[in-house]
């Protein structure tokens, strides 16, 4: 009796945990939602004084008349090829400043490692005046190489990657070398494929957050059209007495849908990174 009693509890809990995950879920799915469906609503429905989840009048007006009011596919372009350097320079950088911090032993390892985990605590907006003097004595605004400068390196991957390289046995490193392997060879052979999971999880972190969330310099770096990403080109709709909320939510959602997609597919490989990188300090 008492063992059931205690299933029954143990059991009980696990609902009482689902329903607050379940609640908790919605709660941060909901404003996806309502963007969504807003963005299929006419702009008399999205004003009204009662507003409604679900459209009264369905209509992809919102999204037709996004190619004439700004060129939205060479936004969409921009985003792309920003992220895709990034993640690119993140996927390279990433894995060999975690072997070498993981596994050699030189003279300021630690004061430099420290001062690279330093970094993750200042945000952008802090010494975004002085980077972007260094832009321009280089002659890098308005150009792509001046947008994607500060998003080669990835503080925080190297401190993953150091994380979850420190699992991975030093006799099987020793073996490689036996045989003939330079240390290139060692990271590409070993390294590289061992921390495969974390890698991929750190890429897909850094793609996200180079599509979305590094508006503020993107504005100050882009002075022509040509070089606008999706959130920059969201101003469009914004006019000086009137607001289209209509085409803000239907560019807001081909904004957010290449991420979650991407989320979705490679959801498993962010979980299993993530877990790797806890095993061992």
């Amino acid at each position: 009796m008492k063992k059931l009693a205690t299933g029954r509890k143990i059991e009980g809990s696990r609902i009482i945990l689902h329903l607050c995950l379940l609640i908790s879920s919605v709660i941060m799915v909901m404003p996806f939602i309502w963007l969504v469906f807003t963005s299929f609503k006419e702009k008399a429905d999205i004003i009204s004084a009662t507003p409604t989840l679900l459209p009264r009048l369905w209509t992809l007006s919102n999204y037709i008349k996004l190619p004439e009011v700004a060129p939205f596919l060479r936004f969409f372009f921009n985003s792309f090829f920003i992220s895709l350097i990034s993640t690119l320079f993140v996927i390279i950088g990433c894995p060999m400043a975690g072997y070498i911090f993981a596994k050699y032993k030189f003279r300021g390892q630690t004061f430099l490692f420290l001062l690279i985990m330093a970094t993750i605590l200042v945000p952008l907006q802090t010494y975004m005046i002085p980077l972007y003097l260094i832009m321009k004595s280089f002659g890098w605004i308005n150009t792509y190489q001046g947008m994607i400068f500060p998003l080669i390196i990835m503080s925080s991957g190297i401190f993953f990657l150091r994380q979850n390289i420190l699992t991975i046995p030093d006799e099987l490193i020793d073996a490689c070398r036996m045989d003939g392997c330079s240390e290139f060879g060692v990271f590409w052979r070993i390294i590289f494929p061992l921390s495969f999971a974390a890698t991929a999880a750190i890429a897909i972190v850094n793609w996200v957050f180079t599509w979305s969330q590094v508006f503020i310099w993107y504005l100050v770096m882009a002075n022509s059209e040509k070089l606008f990403t999706m959130e920059l080109g969201l101003m469009y709709f914004q006019r000086h007495y009137v607001t289209d909320y209509g085409g803000i939510m239907a560019a807001c959602v081909i904004t957010v849908l290449p991420i979650l997609i991407f989320f979705l597919i490679f959801r498993r490989r962010i979980i299993e990174g993530v877990s790797l990188t806890g095993m061992k300090y």
